[in-house]
């Protein structure tokens, strides 16, 4: 593949740092590769600059700081970017401090872990390795900010973006309340239905959304819960593993 490390690093994780500073970046850097399944192939400090190199390098993982030299908010025009570029790239966005809509926000835009920058250097190598297994990896304060916009997002048709709806009416009705927090058993007690019943139904939602985990469910919800004319919902939280 044109720009790809893997076949330079092919046991390595390769990961793209963007910070604010020269300084942060090796800072950071420096952090990510005690371990030594980790290897960073770029240091950039600006929106402009990360889009180009991951484009160019391709890295499998992209820990991008919301300050950047160009803005305090500039990691997550970046972040808007490089969703329309459909890259491969996994995103871990790093925040100075977890305010409600800066976590909303890295996570519309397809963020797939949120990082305190507070967090130690054992938890940011822990945060890249669960996102680098396709797991998310949030707090549970920055959940609750997900869950909360879930439930004041607008009711929409579950689609699978082309006009074909993916769930039944009953299974889109279950999946919602399961999204907002309720439990098979709350979900079947409100909806009249057994639990062996909701338990099924789960298993065939799972199966239509290819997906495996109760989070993931919520980030479907919210991706289809976003305005038309607006930016797709797009979420990532941790270790919630089951349904």
């Amino acid at each position: 593949m044109p720009g790809s490390n893997r076949g330079v690093f092919p046991d390595k994780v390769t990961v793209l740092v963007a910070d604010a500073t020269p300084m942060d970046c090796q800072l950071v850097s420096d952090a990510i590769q005690r371990h030594t399944h980790f290897r960073v192939i770029g240091r950039v400090n600006s929106s402009s600059e990360i889009v180009a190199a991951v484009r160019k390098t391709q890295p499998d993982i992209a820990v991008i700081s919301a300050r950047l030299q160009d803005g305090a908010f500039a990691g997550l025009l970046a972040l808007r970017e490089l969703r329309a570029l459909q890259t491969r790239s996994r995103i871990v966005m790093v925040l100075d401090h977890d305010a409600r809509e800066l976590v909303v926000e890295a996570f519309l835009n397809n963020a797939r872990g949120i990082f305190s920058r507070i967090g130690s250097s054992g938890e940011l190598r822990k945060c890249i390795q669960s996102v680098h297994n396709g797991e998310i990896w949030v707090n549970n304060a920055q959940l609750e900010y997900i869950v909360e916009a879930l439930m004041q997002a607008p009711v929409r048709s579950a689609t699978n973006g082309k006009a074909t709806t993916v769930l039944s009416k009953r299974e889109e009705e279950i999946s919602r309340l399961v999204a907002t927090g309720l439990s098979n058993r709350d979900v079947s007690d409100k909806l009249g239905l057994s639990p062996h019943t909701v338990k099924n139904c789960l298993s065939r939602i799972f199966d239509k959304l290819n997906i495996s985990t109760r989070i993931e469910l919520v980030l479907y919800i919210l991706s289809q819960s976003k305005p038309a004319e607006a930016d797709d919902f797009r979420c990532d939280f941790p270790d919630l593993k089951s349904a």
